[in-house]
């Protein structure tokens, strides 16, 4: 496959981090394209491996100056984006690109792009097992647990009708590696 770019979105808890470093160890075609946030950076991030952390003024910079495929503010907090240059430099090295993003970024380029292939997939799971796994994780108040179960309401519906895979992620971490491999090799393999 050339010149498609893979679009991952999720709901919190999916096990999207752990799933995009198992398929980028899986398919040496993958290559990540980090986000740019005006999120701050957390204690084990190094910028630019995920994300460039930037502050809002040069977010603002970048959506002025039309570099963005795609930009949103996430769970009413923080902008991510896509840059365009990130993704023409994967296709430049005959990689396919895989990045993550919010479902207001994949409705945005579904109605902005009209020069770019691309593959949706969302990772879903329920909200129980959702509440589960945030409430695993340190420093998320019940304040951000709301909000985020609000946002994983609002995603749903939208993925329904603009992905193109939902991934079920309620499975054990070994049946989710490998529905989400065998469904990326398929991709590739298009």
């Amino acid at each position: 496959m050339k010149d498609k770019l893979i679009l991952m979105m999720w709901v919190s808890g999916s096990g999207k981090t752990t799933l995009l470093t198992e398929l980028l160890q899986t398919h040496s075609q993958l290559i990540l394209v980090p986000s740019y946030t005006t999120r701050p950076m957390r204690k084990n991030e190094k910028n630019g491996r995920k994300y460039w952390h930037i502050s809002p003024e040069e977010f603002q910079k970048f959506i002025d100056n039309w570099e963005f495929l795609e930009y949103a503010l996430v769970h009413q907090k923080y902008y991510y984006g896509t840059k365009i240059s990130e993704i023409q430099k994967a296709f430049g090295k005959w990689l396919t690109p895989i990045t993550e993003l919010d479902m207001h970024g994949l409705e945005k380029i579904k109605k902005d792009n009209k020069w770019i292939d691309y593959v949706s997939i969302f990772l879903d799971l329920s909200d129980d097992v959702m509440l589960d796994r945030i409430k695993m994780r340190w420093g998320i108040d019940q304040e951000e647990i709301d909000r985020r179960l609000a946002s994983a309401q609002h995603e749903r519906k939208l993925a329904k009708n603009y992905c193109d895979y939902v991934l079920d992620t309620d499975n054990t971490l070994l049946q989710n590696i490998q529905n989400i491999n065998k469904l990326v090799k398929k991709i590739l393999d298009e």
